[in-house]
C-alpha cells in the first residue's frame, strides 16, 4: 500500500490496520502502512482510533491507548522483518547457558499459560513477548505472586460468568480478567498501568519542588507522599497523629534517600484553628528554606495536594489509644527528625477538642454537651471505627456511610464538612499567594493544586442512582463542595498564578465495613495516588495544562457536575 495518507480515509485506515494486525500474528507480511502513520497528524489518530473502538462509553485516552498499541505492534513486527536494524547489530550478545535456556522455556510457557500484563499467545511476534518481559521486569516479584493468587481464586470461583470493568464498564469474562486487576479488563488493566507509571521516579523529577499532602498518616496520602518523595520533592505532610506518621514514613527501607526532605505537622482539621496554624508552620519552612538555598530563587509551594477526608467518626477509646501511642513514639530518634521543631506546640486531642460544642438533637427535643472527648448521653460510643484507627471490639451498629438522613450523627455531618470542603479551602486561599508565578504568561504550570473528591461529589445522570439511594449524604455535600472551590477558583487561579487547580476522583480503594467485598477494592492505593499525581506528570512531563476539570481514571474533559 504505497498510497498517501491524505487519499485515505480514516475507516479504511482502521480496517486495514486491523488485517495487518491478524496478518502479523499468523506471520505473514503486512503492509506498510503502520509505518507511514509515523507521520500522521493527531487529528487523523483520533479519528482511526475511533474507528478501531466505534463505542461511546470508551474513553477517548483508552481508544488512543489502543490505537497506538496496534500500531507500534505492527512497526515492530515490519522492523522485525526487515533485519537491517542497525542498533541490534552493534548490541553485545550475551550466548545463553543450558540454565538459560531452561528458564526461559518456564518463563515463555508461564506468560502462555497466565495471563499477564499483556495478552501472549504462542503465535505473537517475538518482539511482542519481548516487551511482555520487559513489562514484567517493572513489576515487584511479592506483588505479582499476590495478585496472581487473588486471581487464581478468583477465576477459581466461576470462570464463565461475566462482570463489568471498573473502569470502561463493559462486561467481559473472569478468564479475560487483567492479571493484577481481576476487577480490570486486560486492556483497561494496561492502561492503568501505563498511565500509574507516569508518576514514577523513572518518569517524573520533582527535584526542587515543594509539596504540601494533608492526611498523609497512612492509605492514600502515605502512598501520594512516598510517590512524591521519590520523585525528587521535599514534601510537608500534616496528620492528627504526627509521631504516628513519622513512624510509619522511617519504616521505609529507602527512608534515609529522602528523611532530609520530610517534615510532618499535626493538625486536626475538625478545629479551624489547627487549619490556620498549619498554614503559618508552611509559610515559615518555605521561609527557612529560602535561608538555606543559595539563589536568588525565591522557594514556593509547588504542589498542593487537599488530601485529608473525614468520613466516618472513631470511637472515643480507639481516640484516646491513638493519643497514648503519640506520647510513646514521639520520643523516637527518627521521629523527632521528622517532626518539625516549629510543632512543639500541637497536641492531639480526642475529638479534636471540642471541649464545649453543642450538638443539638431535633429527635430528642435536647441539646448534647460534649466535654473533654466525652458525651453526657455518650453520643459517639457507638460510632464504627474509622479506617485509620481499628479495633479488636465488635461493633454491631451501622456506620453513618449506609445511614439515611435522619440517623446520621450531626458531628459526623459537621466534622465531615469541616474537613472535607471548609479546610481545603482555607489552605486554597491562605498559600495560593505563595505558589506559582505572579502575572506569568508561561504556558507550563507553574503550580499545582489537586482536591482529592469523588464521584459522589457529582450530579448522576439518571435520577434515583443507586450510588447515593439516600445514604452518605454528609459525604456527598462535602464532595460537591469541594468540586465547586475547583469549577470557582480554577481559573482565576491559572490567570493570575499559573496554577493548575483540578479535583481528582482517586477510585475505589476502600470501603465501609458494611460495603467490603470477599474479593476486595478495585484498585490500591498505589493506583490511586498514581490518579492524584496525574495532572501534575502531564503537566510537567508534557508540558500539557489540564484545570477545573473533574478527573477520574486519568480522563480530562468531563464536567464537575453532570447537568440534569
Amino acid at each position: 500500500m504505497r498510497q498517501n495518507l491524505e487519499d485515505l480515509q480514516a475507516e479504511a485506515i482502521a480496517i486495514q490496520l486491523r488485517k495487518d494486525q491478524q496478518l502479523c500474528r499468523e506471520k505473514k507480511v503486512p503492509t506498510t502502512l503502520a509505518l507511514q502513520l509515523s507521520s500522521a497528524s493527531s487529528s487523523l489518530l483520533d479519528e482511526i482510533a475511533w474507528h478501531l473502538t466505534p463505542e461511546d462509553e470508551v474513553s477517548k485516552a483508552l481508544r488512543s491507548t489502543r490505537c497506538n498499541s496496534i500500531i507500534k505492534g505492527i512497526q515492530t513486527y515490519l522492523r522485525n522483518l526487515d533485519g537491517t536494524d542497525e542498533q541490534r547489530t552493534k548490541t553485545t550478545i550475551h550466548v545463553p547457558t543450558k540454565s538459560d535456556l531452561q528458564t526461559t522455556l518456564k518463563v515463555l510457557d508461564y506468560l502462555k499459560k497466565h495471563k499477564t500484563v499483556s495478552q501472549t499467545t504462542s503465535t505473537d511476534p517475538l518482539s511482542d513477548v519481548i516487551r511482555t518481559v520487559q513489562a514484567e521486569l517493572s513489576v515487584d516479584s511479592a506483588y505479582r505472586s499476590e495478585q496472581h493468587n487473588l486471581f487464581q481464586k478468583d477465576q477459581s470461583r466461576n470462570t464463565e460468568t461475566k462482570k463489568r470493568c471498573y473502569i470502561c464498564r463493559y462486561l467481559f469474562h473472569r478468564s479475560d480478567a487483567h492479571e493484577f486487576y481481576p476487577s480490570l479488563c486486560r486492556q483497561c488493566g494496561m492502561f492503568n498501568t501505563s498511565c500509574s507509571q507516569l508518576s514514577l521516579p523513572e518518569k517524573l523529577n520533582l527535584a526542587g519542588k515543594t509539596a504540601l499532602v494533608t492526611g498523609g498518616r497512612i492509605n492514600l496520602g502515605y502512598s501520594t507522599a512516598l510517590r512524591l518523595l521519590r520523585c525528587g520533592a521535599k514534601v510537608i505532610v500534616s496528620s492528627r497523629y504526627p509521631a504516628d506518621a513519622a513512624a510509619r514514613y522511617a519504616e521505609q527501607d529507602d527512608f534515609p534517600q529522602w528523611s532530609g526532605r520530610l517534615k510532618v505537622i499535626g493538625a486536626d482539621f475538625r478545629t479551624a484553628n489547627d487549619a490556620f496554624r498549619l498554614v503559618h508552620i508552611v509559610k515559615t519552612l518555605l521561609s527557612d528554606w529560602n535561608d538555606e538555598i543559595v539563589s536568588d530563587t525565591r522557594q514556593y509551594l509547588d504542589i498542593l495536594i487537599n488530601n485529608a477526608a473525614q468520613t466516618l467518626t472513631d470511637p472515643i477509646k480507639a481516640e484516646m489509644k491513638a493519643i497514648s501511642r503519640e506520647e510513646d513514639l514521639k520520643e523516637r530518634p527518627e521521629t523527632k527528625l521528622l517532626l518539625t521543631g516549629l510543632d512543639n506546640g500541637y497536641q492531639p486531642r480526642v475529638r479534636g477538642g471540642l471541649h464545649a460544642s453543642w450538638i443539638p438533637s431535633i429527635e430528642q427535643g435536647q441539646s448534647q454537651l460534649i466535654e473533654n472527648g466525652s458525651t453526657k448521653n455518650d453520643l459517639c460510643k457507638d460510632h464504627v471505627v474509622q479506617k485509620g484507627l481499628r479495633t479488636t471490639e465488635p461493633d454491631s451498629s451501622k456506620s453513618s456511610w449506609v445511614q439515611s438522613l435522619n440517623e446520621i450523627p450531626y458531628e459526623d455531618l459537621i466534622s465531615a464538612h469541616s474537613v472535607n470542603a471548609f479546610v481545603p479551602l482555607i489552605l486554597c486561599r491562605e498559600l495560593l499567594p505563595h505558589m506559582g508565578t505572579e502575572n506569568s504568561s508561561s504556558s507550563k504550570p507553574q503550580g499545582y493544586i489537586v482536591n482529592v473528591s469523588s464521584r459522589e461529589g457529582i450530579l448522576e445522570d439518571v435520577p434515583g442512582s443507586c450510588s447515593k439511594a439516600g445514604h452518605h449524604v454528609h459525604t456527598n455535600m462535602s464532595k460537591a463542595a469541594i468540586n465547586m472551590i475547583t469549577e470557582t477558583e480554577a481559573q482565576s487561579a491559572w490567570k493570575k498564578r499559573r496554577v493548575a487547580m483540578n479535583s481528582v476522583d482517586p477510585g475505589y480503594m476502600s470501603a465501609a465495613p458494611e460495603c467490603q467485598r470477599e474479593e476486595g477494592c478495585p484498585i490500591g492505593f498505589e493506583d490511586g495516588a498514581a490518579r492524584v499525581l496525574w495532572p501534575i506528570a502531564v503537566g510537567e512531563i508534557e508540558g500539557r495544562v489540564i484545570s477545573g476539570r473533574f478527573l477520574k481514571h486519568f480522563q480530562e474533559g468531563i464536567a464537575l457536575t453532570r447537568r440534569a
